[in-house]
């Protein structure tokens, strides 16, 4: 009986014990330091991706007043901006295209998801994560510069994501409608569509036109539509210093123990 008792309470204790740990220290865990690596190989892994889909993206938010401006006879014409839409669509390869666009979408979800989990800092710095410091090396301020965006753009990057993975297969997510309650996830993805474009006039929130409010949330949409290729040219500045540095040092030295008079 004791050994039962025993056998059930040392795994609640370590339960306990990681969760007091993940609070107050994450840095310390074997868990952070594997999805760290795992974030870190993946974001260079997607990175071309990622810099691609964003960068369109943001600039698409405008296809509206583009598509304006080549009817008008300006310099832009009707040609380039759909050669941009089939971009950041279809990777201009059709249906292939926008299955690995959907497929290239869960990864960056759960590029973010793990994001989030390695910028967790601990109960007492959290707040100090959200914010660029003073005084530190280019080294830690890239740290910092990446966490921050990410951080703050999180809500957005991660419903720019889901809704691109909608979008891309759109029957397997009708395919988890209730059937008592068809018209609630009708309804959501149909806000999910919405929200992926910035057109949140089709949620039934009035911000349609060239007025204030419509330019607003296409600038905030712009904007943190770059937040994902702002994370990849940090990320690769921090992979840069992590991983070819010292790969350089080590090459370096082996090099002067196998020619010692160099």
């Amino acid at each position: 009986m004791k050994q039962e008792l025993h056998s059930a309470i040392v795994p609640q204790r370590r339960a306990a014990s990681a969760w007091q740990q993940w609070l107050r220290f994450p840095q310390k865990l074997a868990l952070r330091r594997t999805v760290f690596q795992v974030h870190l190989w993946a974001g260079i892994g997607l990175g071309i991706y990622i810099l691609l889909i964003s960068v369109t993206g943001s600039v698409l938010v405008y296809r509206n007043e583009l598509f304006r401006a080549a009817w008008s006879g300006s310099a832009i014409n009707i040609e380039f901006v759909q050669f941009l839409m089939d971009l950041h669509d279809n990777l201009l390869a059709g249906d292939v295209g926008r299955t690995v666009n959907g497929i290239g979408a869960i990864l960056t979800l759960l590029l973010a998801l793990t994001g989030l989990f390695i910028w967790w800092p601990g109960i007492r710095r959290w707040r100090r994560s959200l914010s660029l410091r003073r005084g530190i090396g280019w080294r830690r301020f890239v740290w910092d510069l990446h966490s921050a965006i990410g951080i703050w753009s999180f809500a957005l990057i991660f419903m720019f994501a889901l809704s691109g993975v909608y979008l891309a297969f759109p029957d397997a997510f009708h395919s988890l409608a209730d059937p008592t309650q068809p018209d609630l996830v009708d309804d959501i993805l149909y806000w999910l569509a919405f929200l992926h474009f910035g057109r949140i006039d089709g949620i039934g929130i009035p911000c349609d036109g060239p007025g204030v409010c419509d330019q607003t949330i296409k600038a905030i949409w712009a904007i943190f539509g770059l937040a994902p290729a702002a994370m990849f040219v940090t990320g690769s500045i921090m992979w840069w210093n992590r991983v070819l540095r010292r790969w350089r040092r080590h090459g370096v030295a082996a090099a002067n123990r196998c020619n010692p008079s160099r």
